[in-house]
């Protein structure tokens, strides 16, 4: 038999037999059991002629029939970060230094919207699926084509609309978002807007698409099920998991009709032994897909029944390889409209060279860069294929909750001995006020500090390479004034700023300002009595004006327990004239200065702080900006505001190690530091010494901040603990 006659026979064959259509259901991590089906078939030499898929099975399907193999789908899925893909939040280095700066004030990470008749209006979705976006891209190549049935395999997505519920099959436009879309989990993922539709998870319709596949091409269907089974009453124990079991059973009921579908004779369903294998546990990619090819090796003998011949089926691959999706180039570039973000940012995501494929990685970086600014819910993109190239159309989704945001945010402490506190912050912002970008912000503090702050930020430019900025600032809170260490008085503290910034940003890295500045200082003795005390610290008071310059960057990845990264601050204020209670003053100089650096010490996270505040000129009468030293993780074996001066310098090494022996992938942490501080010109005059302290702690990132349990103990020979959530200081 000549070869071009074995072909020939092969190709008869292939036409012969029967067509089968795969069919992959929505399971969230579970359905990465379906990649280890697709090494089992293939290895089998079953062939695929059609593939459909819904939420996570849509994401197999659609890289499949885009031309990945198997083997390219295990090690994508392996090597990919997916607690940081479904976190929906970019890495902290890559955030706008504006978007840092609120980072700091210690908010509760929910941004609400306030609508200008009062009410509040709430986010969309709880996770942007920006880099998830990315992550799909590159699975498909970059590519796309005019309609689904040109892929390597033909492909349909299952969706939902939104609107009605009905089931929609997505056949054409955009890969990516039809995947997206299939995927977009309600109240989880933002739902993906195609054609007139409001697109959602595909599983609240048709989890499995088998009617869809017998339509698409199917004479035979394998069918692969990963629903997550319905919770025993036992497991039913909160509202949680009603919810759970809510969702569960919804998928189930329309689930069931389907795999009733199935011919008993020709038909082959797979229901790969997931165990207690989660819709979650994205990290054990290696042990789904092993469990997937596991389960169809099982139905091996079924299988094996539409094995093809070798060269048939080396044949089926090779076609199957040539249409591969190949990124064309780009003829045509749109971006959707804006309502109130200046369209002009987005000047670099559409830096697209025409003629030209898209560079992923560059667009990528693009992207986020302007997604980082925070003006974005989402900054996706469509490639609709042109025939001659590829169309891009750059549909930025803006904060349906904006422009103007509220945050919340809780703190609480205490060293079960002297220090309580507790503090309550609301944060308003009002964004894209102007053209250029302009943003008010104002935030008030309740709890034992009370303040209030407001600025009004003006770029002068898009970029915000120049900016002016007024801002001011009123402060109310309690000084605790020691001796021997034993609290003896309290003096209601304020403290009242004003000024008037000129400075220029650095995008994501930071921000130099130098302009006017006013202070007022006010304090009252409220309780207590000091030895030997005079008029001057019964009552004091101070206001001077000058000039400020600030110095901030800002690269850490985290505040609470950074690994990598360096965060420098220096503040430079020169009085130039004021006026004191005594009625004397002398001009005085004030630095301040702030270093944190992050590293990795083999499997623990580390950091480094050094602080300090340095004060030179001034009389003995002026009583200015307060330093202490004292609470946690500011020399922690000492009382809060046990140490105060004027000057002062700080030094800290902590060390810290993930709990993952007892929770894998947690924020839980175990660690210590080592703090040593003084005080310059210490009320107290016997605290003037180098003070030292060692403190040991369990620490978690949690929702609402860092929470922390923790002991110290120093060169005062006292043991301090503390239970602390997020930083009420």
């Amino acid at each position: 038999m000549t070869a071009s006659f074995a072909v020939a026979a092969a190709a008869a064959a292939d036409n012969a037999r029967p067509r089968i259509g795969l069919v992959l259901g929505g399971g969230g991590a579970r359905g990465l059991a379906h990649i280890g089906v697709l090494k089992a078939l293939e290895d089998a030499r079953v062939p695929i002629d059609c593939i459909v898929g819904t939420s996570i099975g849509a994401l197999v399907a659609g890289s499949y029939a885009a031309g990945r193999t198997p083997e390219e789908l295990i090690a994508e899925s392996e090597k990919a970060d997916w607690d940081s893909l479904l976190s929906g939040s970019l890495p902290r280095q890559n955030l706008s230094f504006r978007q840092k700066e609120l980072d700091r004030v210690g908010d509760v990470p929910i941004e609400l919207g306030l609508r200008d008749n009062g009410t509040i209006a709430f986010p969309r979705a709880a996770i942007g699926t920006q880099k998830v976006e990315y992550f799909l891209r590159e699975l498909t190549y970059g590519g796309t084509v005019a309609n689904f049935d040109q892929l390597a395999t033909p492909f349909r997505a299952i969706a939902t609309d939104l609107e009605n519920g009905e089931m929609v099959v997505l056949r054409d436009g955009d890969i990516v978002s039809a995947m997206r879309a299939s995927m977009a989990v309600p109240g989880v993922f933002p739902p993906v807007p195609i054609e007139g539709h409001t697109l959602v998870d595909g599983g609240l319709s048709r989890n499995m698409g088998i009617d869809v596949a017998r339509k698409l091409c199917a004479d035979v269907v394998i069918a692969v099920d990963v629903a997550s089974p319905p919770l025993k009453s036992a497991e039913i124990d909160n509202l949680f998991s009603v919810a759970d079991q809510y969702t569960r059973l919804m998928i189930l009921q329309n689930q069931r009709p389907q795999i009733a579908s199935l011919h008993s004779g020709s038909d082959v369903l797979i229901t790969p032994q997931l165990d207690k294998l989660s819709s979650s546990d994205f990290a054990k990619a290696k042990q789904l897909i092993e469990n997937g090819e596991a389960a169809a090796l099982m139905h091996l003998p079924e299988l094996q029944r539409y094995a093809l011949p070798a060269p048939a089926f080396r044949e089926w691959s090779l076609a199957r390889q040539a249409k591969q999706l190949v990124p064309k180039p780009i003829n045509e570039v749109q971006v959707a409209k804006l309502d109130f973000v200046n369209p002009d940012v987005l000047k670099g995501a559409l830096d697209v060279a025409p003629g030209k494929p898209l560079n992923n990685a560059d667009l990528n970086e693009r992207l986020t860069k302007t997604y980082a600014r925070g003006d974005f819910s989402q900054l996706d993109y469509e490639l609709l294929d042109t025939n001659s190239g590829q169309m891009f159309r750059l549909t930025p989704v803006e904060k349906s909750w904006g422009p103007n945001y509220l945050n919340l945010g809780l703190a609480l402490s205490t060293d079960f001995d002297t220090d309580n506190r507790y503090s309550l912050t609301a944060r308003y912002r009002r964004t894209w006020i102007n053209s250029l970008g302009g943003e008010w912000t104002s935030l008030i503090r309740l709890g034992d500090h009370t303040q209030f702050a407001t600025e009004f930020y003006q770029p002068l430019q898009l970029d915000g390479y120049a900016f002016v900025s007024p801002y001011f600032s009123a402060d109310n809170q309690p000084v605790d004034v020691w001796l021997d260490g034993t609290k003896v008085a309290q003096y209601k503290y304020r403290r009242e700023r004003a000024g008037l910034d000129i400075g220029s940003g650095y995008g994501k890295y930071g921000e130099v300002r130098v302009g006017f500045a006013y202070n007022n200082y006010r304090g009252a003795r409220d309780i207590g009595f000091l030895p030997d005390e005079n008029d001057a610290l019964e009552n004091f008071s101070q206001q001077d004006w000058g000039v400020r310059l600030r110095l901030y960057y800002d690269q850490l990845d985290s505040l609470a327990f950074p690994t990598e990264g360096t965060l420098f601050n220096a503040t430079v204020y020169q009085s130039v004239n004021g006026s004191s209670e005594s009625g004397k003053f002398d001009p005085y100089t004030q630095v301040t200065a702030t270093l944190v650096k992050g590293f990795k010490l083999g499997s623990f996270g580390g950091h480094v702080r050094l602080h300090g505040v340095m004060q030179e000129g001034g009389s003995d009468d002026e009583l200015n900006d307060l330093q202490w030293l004292g609470g946690f993780m500011n020399l922690s074996s000492y009382g809060y505001q046990e140490i105060i001066g004027d000057s002062m310098a700080y030094g800290r090494i902590a060390l810290y190690h993930p709990l993952s022996f007892l929770v894998p992938d947690s924020k839980v942490y175990i660690g210590g530091a080592l703090e040593v501080g003084q005080l310059f010109d210490a009320v107290d005059n016997s605290q003037n010494d180098l003070h030292t302290s060692a403190t040991a702690f369990i620490g978690m990132d949690t929702f609402l901040g860092p929470f922390y349990v923790a002991g110290a103990y120093g060169d005062n020979k006292k043991a301090r603990f503390y239970v602390m959530l997020g930083n009420p200081y």
